[in-house]
């Protein structure tokens, strides 16, 4: 009866079972991530979460997952115990590692998101995710702009590592809003992947305060 709701919507439906069986590995827990860790398991999915940092005061108005109480303590091992309240039955692991080439076996699961927002680690984990054929959602956010990039086949993050590196910039803070609409793209392409759906758009960039899409990189990433 947990997700009755979520298997009447008619394009899941009976493959709604599926989501149980397979794992999601989230690479950051800041905002995007948290939220995310939130959807997939009150989706009934089971999470592998990898992040070192902690919950700062300053960005609790991006972290869904956390409040006041979870300032200063580590994300990942708080974000366990909330998790697990939220739904007990699931496996949910939490790595408190700064990922290397070293420790990169840590993300295998049936599909990575890469929420880093730290452009350097995320072309490592493409490129592990690429060697070892799993699928790999991108995201990143800045200011209102957030974009969502699904590798697939032939598509790798550097195909678009230009774009990112003149869009989207460390220094413009990020709204909450921005957030929760890059999540939730996320989260939709994932839900697509793990039932064996076709992703028609790889990539999606849009500004969430001037309600635009960037037609021009996703025209040029379309296949």
């Amino acid at each position: 009866m947990r997700y009755k709701k979520q298997k009447l919507v008619k394009q899941i439906a009976e493959k709604e079972e599926l989501l149980r069986d397979k794992t999601v590995t989230i690479v950051g827990l800041g905002g995007v991530g948290s939220v995310l860790a939130d959807m997939f398991v009150r989706s009934g999915i089971n999470v592998r979460i990898v992040d070192r940092g902690r919950v700062e005061s300053e960005d609790l108005q991006k972290l869904a997952l956390f409040s006041e109480d979870d300032v200063s303590k580590f994300k990942v091992k708080q974000a366990k115990k909330i998790l697990e309240k939220i739904n007990p039955k699931l496996k949910i692991k939490a790595f408190h590692e700064d990922l290397s080439s070293d420790n990169m076996f840590l993300i295998d699961a049936d599909i990575v998101i890469d929420a880093t927002n730290e452009l350097s680690l995320s072309l490592q984990i493409d490129k592990y995710c690429a060697k070892k054929k799993i699928p790999l959602i991108f995201t990143h956010v800045a200011g209102s702009r957030g974009g969502v990039y699904l590798t697939q086949k032939t598509k790798t993050l550097s195909d678009i590592s230009d774009y990112l590196k003149e869009h989207f910039s460390q220094q413009e803070g990020i709204l909450s809003q921005t957030v929760h609409g890059t999540a939730a793209i996320a989260a939709s392409k994932t839900f697509k992947v793990l039932l064996g759906e076709k992703v028609a758009k790889s990539v999606l960039f849009f500004d969430i305060w001037d309600y635009s899409i960037d037609t021009e990189i996703a025209k040029k990433n379309k296949k």
